[in-house]
């Protein structure tokens, strides 16, 4: 079939079917809002689950994966399938996929943060069609253009590629009013789970103890390591960079879920920056007492903390802030990460969220480039200052395409552009492997060692004994640091317990 001359095949009135396919993400927000928008234009979704989540071995795809999605696509005969490509890190196995969908015929339209910033690596390398930023409306618009042989080429928001020429239609159909998409599916009727070389019938986020929702869309912020705020400047001039749901939206959302999802037990606010529009905080509290009434978690940024909201929020459910600091030092977060909080508003946050009585859980982005040991120093003695108890998230900075820090690096020599596309484009058990471990001198390795272990008060005696040279003491920091590791297992079981036995105190 020859996408481009019009007269795509018409299917079937009765039974017109999409297929939608979301890469190592059981909960798949975006999909999960493309099927609900789908179903209620009248089509079939059936929903794959591919493959599952494992930021520490990460698993590539298999040819019998494969060969499952490629029969699960045979037997749908879709007007179209549905690739969420949410980012470039498992990059081979939507491309393999695609090799795999290809010979089928079936047209296969990307979308997602990846492809919506760089939509012609996706048409160049298969895929018939690039939707960017939001699917909802250009998918049905599109679906219902390829069912019915129509032109297609003038949706808003459409990408596809003629000959070797790649056309991009502005951005469009977004709505400002982001009740108006409804809520995701929170049970896709007709899904299945492949992973291990298993197909599993049934939605698999049905058996989840911890429900994922999204109350607004976008980030104020600019952080250099992050996409966000270039798919804000890909916006329609006026559309707004933020868009918050109602708070019954949300509710009714989460009334669903569990109602649903039999096994929940909390639910985690997957929002850059949980909202805090006039008046939101105060309904949402009075509606999700009433109606919800379960322990749940949110992100937040320090110049968005404040002791009210989150006495507020710890009033009805909230267990655990979860929030970027990223550097100890200034330095770092104002010209690396363009972060413009002051230490102070670090601090202020810090304290906020102990004084209000709910588990503090910190991002430090470490041992990268840009930092230099003073600055990895810094953020030693700057975690000294956090009132106990906390649980630090220590990690690497992974260059990510389409972030303002790619083009730093570059500017600054620390890489040429053939080093930078290995590194963005490395396979995924690679870029996962650069997240969590760096090959760094023994004095960087001495201090990321000396700030993961002073999270735990019992070993603080001893690293106020060797702050002064830890090079000295690398062996016994070594073991140190193993502790540290048990001692975090033991939190993340205690942690758990915490929200199970909150949940029961709350029926």
């Amino acid at each position: 079939m020859n996408l481009l001359d019009n007269k795509a095949v018409l299917y079937p009135l009765v039974r017109p079917v999409a297929v939608l396919v979301a890469f190592y993400n059981r909960k798949a927000l975006g999909v999960r809002y493309l099927e609900a928008t789908l179903e209620r234009a009248g089509f079939v979704v059936h929903t794959i689950f591919y493959k599952d989540f494992n930021s520490v071995c990460p698993a590539p795809t298999t040819p019998v994966e494969l060969d499952l999605l490629r029969g699960e696509v045979a037997e749908a005969r879709p007007v179209l399938v549905g690739l969420s490509v949410m980012s470039s890190m498992y990059l081979d196995t939507v491309y393999q996929v695609m090799d795999a969908l290809s010979p089928l015929g079936f047209p296969l339209v990307c979308g997602g943060a990846y492809a919506t910033m760089f939509p012609s690596r996706l048409l160049e390398r298969g895929a018939d069609f690039v939707i960017r930023s939001d699917g909802e409306i250009p998918m049905v618009r599109l679906a219902q253009a390829l069912r019915r042989g129509e032109d297609w080429r003038q949706l808003p928001s459409l990408c596809w590629q003629e000959g070797t020429v790649v056309r991009e239609n502005p951005i469009g159909d977004l709505l400002s009013d982001i009740d108006s998409y409804g809520i995701p599916a929170v049970e896709c009727r007709d899904a299945c789970f492949i992973e291990k070389d298993v197909l599993t019938r049934g939605d698999p986020q049905l058996f989840t103890r911890s429900y994922e929702v999204i109350a607004s869309r976008g980030c104020p912020f600019t952080c250099s390591y992050c996409c966000c705020v270039n798919l804000r400047r890909l916006l329609p001039r006026g559309a707004p960079g933020v868009r918050t749901r109602s708070v019954e939206s949300v509710i009714s959302e989460l009334r669903e879920a569990k109602k649903r999802c039999k096994k929940l037990v909390f639910i985690h606010f997957y929002d850059e920056i949980f909202p805090n529009l006039p008046g939101w905080v105060e309904q949402f509290c009075r509606e999700y007492q009433q109606h919800i009434h379960l322990p749940f978690t949110i992100w937040s940024h320090p110049q968005m903390v404040s002791l009210q909201l989150l006495s507020q929020l710890k009033a009805v459910g909230l267990t655990e802030v979860i929030m970027g600091s990223q550097s100890g030092s200034e330095r770092v977060r104002r010209e690396v990460f363009h972060r413009y909080e002051s230490q102070q508003d670090i601090l202020q946050a810090v304290r906020a969220i102990r004084q209000a009585g709910v588990w503090g859980s910190f991002d430090f982005m470490l041992q990268h480039p840009f930092e230099t040991i003073d600055d990895l120093k810094e953020s030693y003695f700057f975690v000294k200052q956090f009132p106990s108890p906390y649980e630090l998230q220590l990690h690497g900075l992974n260059f990510l395409p389409g972030t303002d820090i790619v083009d730093m690096a570059l500017a600054q020599g620390l890489y040429t552009r053939e080093e930078m596309d290995a590194i963005l484009y490395a396979p995924m058990e690679e870029q996962f492997s650069a997240y969590w471990m760096r090959t760094v001198s023994p004095e960087s390795q001495a201090w990321y060692r000396m700030l993961l272990c002073w999270q735990f008060p019992p070993l603080r005696l001893l690293l106020r004994h060797w702050e002064q040279d830890p090079l000295t003491h690398t062996t016994a920091l070594a073991r140190c640091a193993c502790l540290a590791g048990l001692l975090g297992q033991m939190r993340y079981v205690w942690k758990k317990g915490q929200v199970v036995l909150k949940r029961l105190a709350m029926k």
